[in-house]
């Protein structure tokens, strides 16, 4: 039995249009993805310990050699810090990107074997570039 038509006829009885929570274009909702993971990164990596792992988790998501079950392990962490409705509100002084911070880690920790020392310079150059106020994070080692 064909995965994806399982799934969608799941959501259809269920009566759920994940189109519109996350578009039906592809291409725009990638676009979405980008550029919601950029604007939050550079908001909030400062205060996250390991910005350069998530950053590096990212470009392991986007690596074509990379398994799906790491994307889908990476996005999903990666969605949970972009999306505004989360367990803990992030404007809560200290403890807002706590959660965030702990789906974070744990993200890294089950994927950490499938980030390469290229999505690491990849991270270290986006950092460099994008956040230089974020010195802390560019320096961590792999």
């Amino acid at each position: 039995m064909n995965i994806k038509s399982t799934a969608k006829n799941w959501w259809a009885k269920a009566g759920i249009d994940p189109g519109v929570y996350i578009g039906s274009d592809p291409g725009r909702a990638e676009a979405a993805a980008r550029a919601g993971f950029a604007a939050k990164a550079k908001r909030h990596l400062g205060q996250i310990p390991g910005a350069k792992q998530v950053v590096a988790m990212y470009f392991c998501m986007l690596d074509p050699a990379t398994p799906a079950w790491v994307k889908g392990v990476v996005a999903a962490a990666l969605a949970y810090f972009i999306l505004p409705l989360d367990a803990i509100p992030d404007f809560l002084p200290m403890v807002g990107l706590g959660d965030d911070a702990g789906v974070l880690a744990a993200a890294f920790t089950t994927v950490s074997s499938y980030v390469t020392d290229e999505h690491h310079e990849k991270a270290r150059a986006w950092i460099a570039d994008e956040m230089p106020g974020v010195k802390a994070a560019a320096t961590v080692r792999a």
